[in-house]
């Protein structure tokens, strides 16, 4: 309703899952994507926005979260948001962010501390080596369906693979994050942001 209340955006689609984003985003090419962390089905909106940012590099993914922590913060702009912004945030904001993001420069919110701006901008210019990320992108999709719930035979229908394969995704997971357990799991997906806490 904000989007379409204003003049100068034309909004061209819609999507209730992370699936129907990079759908929606791949056959009507938006110069700029509004995306929510938390989405249902098996792709949060951070994986949907690098698999959008993968097709279609000039189009701009503003990222909608409730968490403000840095570890979060950091993901979505690694993952190539050009922008962040709290769910709360007045409408002005949102319009306002759409208006200055850009993939050189990213849009923080206002309400972030100067120091934390510094630092996640810094972050984003100079990663760490040995800061990047211990599983693929297709163990990533597969840790966080199985910390969704998803059976093996579900994650495989989903990701149009094998049961075999799944399991060893799942193998090459547990092994690389030195998991133990299913609440393993779930924990690492949480800290690293590919599921949401309960809430979001």
């Amino acid at each position: 309703m904000i989007l379409e209340e204003d003049k100068g955006l034309e909004v061209v689609g819609e999507a209730k899952s992370g699936e129907e984003a990079v759908t929606v985003s791949l056959r009507e090419r938006p110069a700029i994507v509004l995306m929510d962390v938390h989405m249902p089905g098996g792709i949060d909106g951070i994986t949907a926005t690098r698999r959008i940012m993968s097709a279609l590099p000039d189009t701009l993914v503003l990222m909608l979260t409730m968490y403000d922590d840095e570890p979060h913060l950091e993901r979505m702009l690694l993952a190539g948001a050009a922008g962040i912004l709290f769910k709360h945030d007045p409408s002005s904001e949102i319009l306002h962010a759409m208006r200055l993001a850009s993939s050189q420069h990213p849009y923080l919110p206002q309400r972030l501390s100067e120091e934390v701006r510094q630092r996640l901008l810094h972050k984003l210019q100079n990663p760490r080596k040995d800061e990047a990320p211990l599983l693929t992108p297709r163990e990533t999709e597969v840790l966080s369906l199985v910390a969704n719930g998803y059976t093996n035979k579900e994650i495989a229908e989903r990701l149009y693979i094998s049961v075999k394969t799944v399991e060893a995704h799942r193998s090459h997971i547990v092994e690389r994050i030195g998991a133990e357990s299913r609440s393993d799991l779930i924990q690492y997906a949480l800290t690293h942001g590919l599921i949401a806490p309960v809430g979001d």
